[in-house]
Formats: structure tokens, sequence, C-alpha cells
């Protein structure tokens, strides 16, 4: 259990309100069907903005027909419990038609009778399970799809390859006309398909990398096949049996199951997310003439009216025409929710944090507003260290093959040059690099499959070899080291409380969305508070709010009015008829293994490093907290110093975790980079990696997973060279046989694989999300 978190069964609040919403209504057998297979979740209880909903679902209801059609892309699938849960919450609503779910692709289609279902209510009710719903741009076809198929029609065809060889190793003359001419023939068309199909990615790599001028480990594998595939074909030509057909579709088999593991969980990370519109992606109501119309960002002008609705971004800077609540944090870093009165700017990049929503005039177009710059789209970035490094082992794996094949073929060709050709191909077979192309990424594949159930999703694929080289931590605060919510300092003032000003309190905070508020009504609730539905509250924007009841005056907001002047200016004054009754002091809630998972971090001799665009105090406070070094905690840091910053800390060993679009540039200028916040838009598309649950724990596991990942890469090339040094002098003395190379290379390539399995075997990461499976058995 983490420390300090609120309930010791479950990781988050996001967990425990999905275990409570799925035990509400019935739904517990998800957890029969996910097993060890949960992953933590979202906390989903923020408002959430569906503009982009609009325009999809009028496109939709175009038409006569009687059944309405909606393509979505979905965030959060990961296994067939999550296929079952959205299904089920589909089967219970009337009208509903058909509904279509692709856990592989992260999409959705849904059907409904017009006029009988409500499609809004559904994604809704979905979305409170910690799911995210969005336009469809998520691709339909990727590596890992290609090549699986690829890989799957490679291996039918080499299993029915290795089949008919049985048959020559057993004694299948040429005596044997008919039987003998039908299986090679067939072995020759099956291995050439395998070629064609199972070859291509290699054959491709090849010639781009031949292109560029680089020497690439596809280079000796696409010319092995080519090779023993013509001297092959050239000996059953002329009658002399199979040759080295079944040891080439086993070794073109698993070179493609090694590139497929190297794509494969990629794209299930990346499909994990919705796809990242950017500034296109970003939707405002705008209003013309009678009409309130969502357009795209880049289409908004100085003059036009916009409606935000509750969770709705303002993209630009923009007049109030009336009052509302609106949270800065993304742009600015400042946890606080802002009360803007009518008449007064909206920053760009505001959120509404109101229940409300507000009609406001843009003030610039778009393209004048600060967002564009931290909205756009960078380049997938990539180690120059880690690309130098295999660079150069490929460099010199390639031309130590090809120097030692062009040996084999010297020394041989004067004596036998038949011989010769059979040497080079078994030099060829035999020495396939298959520590590289099935070994590492199967190491890589286990690495990850661990780190997704800690929480940690890599979206890049050196990540994991940079993270040996991380020094430096760079944590943003709001929403990254804390969690964007208050807590009570104390909470005796209001235990003191008689239970009619309680009463009152509550019926205060409980209609207010200010973090202050919230925090006030839920420790309100705890104590058991009673809620009076016919109360009558007013806000003040900016003051608080008030009550009259009973000839009582209740006010809850700023000292000053409230009517306590010489309270602390932070702190929140509740008071009946002018005379102050409690103060309460509240302070940002910290993720809930902050403090312990920072210290373990400084243990291992990282720096950590707050950054943070909030008030200088109130970052030293919580630098405080968690023992961050005064000199390491900055405030007041705009998007462009704190990217500045990270530029000058930068030596090729920085972490940023960041959760705003104020962390953008930043983003671009820290060796690697992550986020916790996967429901705001841009930062996770430029994200290396993303983060799950309400603790940072999966930073320090992922670390040290890495440093373990890189000594199991070293052992491996260790033991590739030892194979290789003594294949090389067996084939070099004519030893080695088709039937031996049939026999050794496949033996070779599971070995390998055994000892990669064997030296990643451990603890796996800390999963306590499967306390949520526990605590429902």
């Amino acid at each position: 259990m983490p420390e300090g978190a609120a309930d010791p069964a479950f990781c988050c609040t996001g967990c425990k309100a999905v275990f409570g919403l799925l035990r509400e209504q019935g739904l517990e057998r998800y957890y029969d069907l996910a097993g060890e297979s949960v992953v933590p979740v979202a906390d989903s209880s923020g408002e959430r903005s569906d503009a982009w909903l609009e325009p999809i679902l009028a496109r939709s209801l175009e038409g006569e027909g009687a059944v309405c059609t909606l393509d979505l892309d979905v965030q959060g699938l990961h296994c067939a419990a999550c296929v079952w849960l959205m299904d089920e919450l589909f089967r219970r609503r009337e009208g509903g038609s058909a509904l279509t779910v692709n856990p592989a692709l992260g999409k959705l289609r849904v059907s409904w009778q017009r006029g009988r279902f409500d499609p809004r209510a559904f994604l809704a009710d979905v979305e409170r399970f910690g799911y995210r719903f969005g336009p469809s741009r998520k691709r339909t076809v990727d590596g890992s799809r290609g090549l699986l198929l690829r890989l799957g029609i490679t291996a039918a065809l080499a299993m029915n390859v290795m089949l008919f060889s049985v048959a020559f190793y057993v004694g299948l003359a040429p005596q044997e006309e008919r039987i003998y001419r039908l299986f090679t023939e067939l072995s020759v068309w099956l291995s050439a398909a395998v070629v064609c199909i199972g070859g291509w990615p290699f054959f491709k790599s090849a010639w781009l990398s031949l292109r560029r001028g680089v020497l690439h480990l596809d280079l000796p594998i696409a010319l092995g096949i080519l090779l023993v595939f013509g001297t092959s074909l050239h000996q059953a030509r002329g009658g002399r049996g199979l040759f080295y057909f079944d040891t080439l579709n086993t070794f073109t088999t698993l070179m493609l199951v090694g590139r497929w593991l190297q794509q494969r969980i990629l794209d299930r990370n990346r499909r994990f997310l919705l796809e990242d519109g950017g500034a296109d992606g970003i939707l405002v109501r705008r209003r013309e003439g009678d009409r309130l119309v969502a357009v795209r960002a880049p289409l908004v002008r100085a003059g036009d009216h916009l409606v935000a609705a509750p969770g709705d971004l303002v993209p630009v800077d923009a007049q109030a025409l009336e009052a509302g609540s609106f949270s800065t944090d993304w742009i600015t870093g400042e946890a606080e929710v802002r009360e803007i009165p009518a008449g007064q700017r909206v920053p760009a990049g505001a959120f509404n944090a109101g229940r409300r929503a507000i009609a406001l005039v843009a003030d610039t177009d778009f393209e004048e507003s600060p967002l564009p710059a931290l909205l756009r789209t960078t380049a997938p970035r990539s180690s120059s260290t880690h690309a130098r490094f295999w660079d150069r082992l490929s460099r010199i794996y390639v031309v130590a093959v090809l120097a030692i094949a062009a040996l084999g073929l010297g020394v041989w060709w004067p004596m036998d040059p038949e011989r010769a050709l059979e040497v080079t191909a078994a030099l060829l077979v035999v020495t396939c690099p298959c520590a590289i192309g099935i070994a590492i990424p199967l190491a890589y594949e286990l690495a990850q499959s661990r780190l997704r159930k800690a929480g940690f999703f890599v979206r890049r694929q050196d990540l994991l070899d940079e993270l040996p080289r991380v020094r430096k931590l760079l944590f943003d605060k709001t929403g990254t080291l804390t969690l964007g919510r208050l807590r009570l300092r104390e909470t005796e003032g209001l235990t003191a409380l008689a239970p009619e000003l309680r009463d009152a309190a509550f019926d205060m905070a409980s209609r207010s969305n200010h973090p202050v508020s919230r925090c006030l009504s839920e420790e309100l609730a705890r104590m058991g508070a009673r809620f009076d539905a016919d109360a009558s509250v007013e806000e003040l924007p900016g003051l608080g709010l008030q009550l009259v009841r009973g000839g009582h005056t209740f006010r809850l907001g700023r000292p000053a009015w409230a009517g306590a002047d010489a309270a602390d200016p932070a702190s929140t004054v509740l008071s009946m008829d002018g005379a102050a009754v409690a103060a309460f002091r509240t302070e940002e809630t910290l993720r809930v293994d902050a403090r312990r998972e920072l210290d373990a971090l400084r243990e291992q001799g990282l720096e950590v490093w707050l950054l943070s665009g909030d008030a200088p105090a109130k970052v030293a406070a919580v630098a405080t907290r968690l023992g961050i070094d005064e000199e390491l905690a900055k405030g007041a840091l705009s998007p462009e110093a704190k990217a500045a910053l990270v530029d000058e800390l930068d030596e090729g060993d920085t972490l940023f975790l960041g959760d705003g679009v104020n962390d953008s540039l930043a983003f671009e200028r820290a060796t690697c980079a992550g986020t916790p916040a996967i429901d705001r838009p841009v930062v996770p598309g430029k994200a290396d990696f993303f983060l799950l649950g309400e603790g940072i724990r999966p930073i320090r596991e992922a670390i040290s997973l890495s440093l373990r990942l890189r000594q199991v890469n070293r052992r491996l090339i260790a033991v590739a060279v030892a194979y290789n040094l003594l294949a090389v002098v067996v084939s070099l003395a004519g030893w080695m046989t088709p039937l031996r190379a049939a026999i050794v290379m496949p033996l070779s390539s599971i070995g390998i694989l055994l000892f990669t399995l064997a030296s990643l075997e451990g603890r796996e990461p800390k999963m306590e999300t499967n306390r949520m499976t526990e605590a429902w058995r």
C-alpha cells in the first residue's frame, strides 16, 4: 500500500472509484476476466469538455436511416475485461443496435436506433470507469500488425517445409522419383514464399541503409537469406536434396519474431492513449448568429463570441462577459482555481473549472495566442548516444560477418567451388545475429510488460537505454508531485464546531467548485454534516460564499470579507453574523508515495529538482515537505524559463516529469520526459512515457529495471560473440553440414532465449491494483 493513500485496499482514488462503481452496478465479473492484468486508472472525477463530440455526433445523426453509427477512439483499453465492461454497459441501455470494440487498436463503433438511444449518456457512463473517448484518429494499420501477419504466414509455411525435410533426413532418395520430386518442388516454392513474405522487411531495411551509406544489421540478414536460398535452390535443382531450406525458413521466422517483439508493446502503449490532434484537436464553441458551433481552435479570431462549457479550454486571451471559475494550472502551474469577475481577462490556456458555461469575447486571433508555440508537434526524439552505440555495433558485426564469409569463399573456392558456396552459406546461417535479432527484443518486451503492470508505459523505443544514464530528475509541482487537490492541515477546527455551524459550512462548500470548498465539503461529509436542498447560497467571485438562514448570515471565504481581519490571509474563514468562528488552512495533497520515493531516488545518487510556474513561496513549502533542497526548488518559471533551465542542467542525463502545456518546451530539452496527465491534450503525445495511478514509484522501478536490462544486453552480446567464434571455426573447417546447421541454429536460438528469460527473472514490480481483485474475491 503506498504511503499516504486514503484506503489500504487501493493504490489510488481512481481505482477505488472504479471498484465502487463496478460493485454498485453489479459488474464485479470484470475482475474475474481481468485477473492479474488490472492496471491503475486515472481519476475521472473532474469535468471534461465534450466539444469534440458535437460535430462528430451531428454527422452521425445526418440522414434518414433508422440506425445511426459513431466511430470513436478509446483511451485505456488493455484487456478482454475492458471489452466485456463496455459491452455490458451498452447492453443495459435500450435502443442500442450493436457495439464493436477493438482493443488491439483502441477503437469503438456504436450503432443505435434513431431516437431511442442517448449516445452522450452511454459515453459518459463508460468514462466514469476511467476510459476516455475521442475522435477517430488512430491508424488502423501499424508496424506490429503488418509484422504479425507476415510472421503468421511465414511460420505456417516454415512448419510445412520442416515436415518435408524430415523425409530427406530419414532417407528419401532421388530413386523414389515421384515423391522425391513432389517434396522438393513443394519445399522450393514454399521457401520462395517465405523469402518473399518474411524476408521483405529485412530486404527493405538493408536497401534503405545502403542508400544512406550505413551498414545495418539487416544487411547480413538479407544477404544470408538470399545467398542461402540461392545456394539451396542450386543444390535442389541438381538433385542433391533440400540443403538449407529448413534452416532458412526457421531463421527467417525467428528474425521476424524478434522484429515483431520490438514493435508490439510500443504500439500497444501508444494505442492506449488518444491520438494527439495538437491545435487542430482542440475545439471551442463559437456563437454564429443564433447557433453555437464547435470550431477548431486555429479558426478563432479576435472579436469572436465564445462559450466555455465546464471543462472547456479557452484557446486565446478573452474577456469574460460573466463571472466564472477558471483553472490556469495547465499554463502557469498554479493549483488554485481563480475567480474571474465579468469584464476581466481570461488568459489563454485556462480551463472552465466551474459548473456552468461562461460567455467570452476573444481578444486576439489564435495565431497571436501563446498556445501555438507550446502546442506544436515535434519529431520523435532519439538519443544520439544510443544511436551511436548500435550503429557502431552494427558496423563491426556486419563487416566481421561479411569478411569471414568472403574468407571462407576464398579459401574453399580453389579446392571445390560448390563446397565453397556451402561453407559460405553455412557461415551466414550459423552466425545469424540471434542475440540482437531475437533475445534482445525479448528482453525489452519482458521489461516493458513488467513496467506496464506497475503503471509505467513506454512510448519511445530507446527509452530504456536512456534511463541508466539519468542523474537529474526534474519534477513539475502541480499535478506531478502533487495531485492538484487540497487537504486540511488540521481538522480540529471542524471537529470543534457546533452541528448547526457544520451544516451551514457544508451547505455552502458543497455548492462550490472551488478547490478549498471541495476539500471542506469532503471532510464535512465524512463528519456527517447534513445537506439542506432548499438552502440559498450566493457565491461572490474572489470573496467567498454566503448563506442566510434563521436570521443569521454565514460566510465562508477570504478573512477580510468574512469578518476576521487578523486571520492569516492564506486561510479560509467561517463566520456567523460577521464574527469568525473557525479558520481553515489548506495545503496541496502530495502524491501518495512522493516523499518516500524521492528519498529513495536521492539515496541512489540522483539529484532531485522541483520546477514550477507557481508562486515561489508555495514551491518552497512543497519542497520542504518533500525534503528537496531550497536551491533545487525554483518557482515562478515561465514555460521559456523552465525550458532554459532544463537546457542548462541537461548533460544527456535529465528526466523531466510534467503535466501541463507550460512543460511542453521543457519536454523538448530534456533527455527523456514523461507525464502522469494522460487526460490532458498535447502533453501525452510529446511524452516518452506516461504513468497511471497516484504514485511515482514506477519511475524508480523503471530506472532500476533499465539498469538490469543493460546488464542483460551486455551478457547477451558476450554470449553471442563466443557462440559466433565457435560457429566460424566449425564452418571454416567444413564441418557444418545442412543437418548440423538445422539442429545447431534453432538450439542456439532457444538456448539464448532461455538465458534471457533466466536473466530477467525476479520479483515483479509491486502491483497495488491487484488488491482490487483480492478485495472483491
